[in-house]
């Protein structure tokens, strides 16, 4: 069974949003749009602890170069007790299936299906997580998609954080004023 449950009304697994507060209800149509238009995904999850549950954001990151990109971000919820090779493992799964999933479902030619995947680990052995890195590093690479660890990997150290920690809201990102 997994150890992910069914979060609150509010977020069902499955539903996406962006940074600015509007659900996309159908994110892989999206997604696969802008790849067929030549844009890279980047996927990264993070997690955080509050005191009644483990809460784990997987962020896809659409890139237009020199122009910005899109965001899209789900959220499921875990028990708080697990270890730290259990949650960076369960945050690299939950980053790779999706990759799985759009390089199994997008029919695009494989030229256009660019899909990063992030992992956050840092390899610095001042961390913890740098016991982890070769083995998570290593599920990545060997199920066919380009890997990034910390520092490199931004899209689960910054973005994939600041949406755990829901510092869009605090900053009104997408509140009209």
């Amino acid at each position: 069974m997994s150890p992910l449950r069914r979060p609150g009304a509010e977020q069902k697994p499955g539903r996406w949003w962006t940074l600015g507060g509007a659900e996309v209800l159908d994110m892989m149509s999206v997604v696969e749009q802008l790849m067929d238009r030549g844009r890279v995904v980047h996927i990264g999850s993070d997690a955080q602890k509050s005191m009644r549950r483990m809460e784990f954001v997987t962020v896809v990151c659409v890139l237009n170069p020199g122009k910005g990109g899109r965001v899209f971000y789900t959220r499921q919820f875990a028990d708080k007790h697990m270890s730290l090779f259990d949650k960076l493992s369960m945050e690299t799964w939950m980053s790779l299936e999706l990759a799985l999933r759009m390089n199994a479902e997008f029919k695009l030619p494989e030229e256009k299906k660019r899909i990063w995947v992030h992992v956050d680990a840092n390899p610095d052995t001042r961390y913890d997580s740098s016991n982890y890195v070769k083995q998570l590093a290593g599920m990545v690479a060997g199920s066919g998609f380009p890997v990034l660890v910390k520092p490199d990997a931004w899209c689960a150290s910054h973005v994939a954080d600041f949406a755990v920690k829901n510092k869009h809201r605090r900053l009104g990102i997408g509140d009209e004023r």
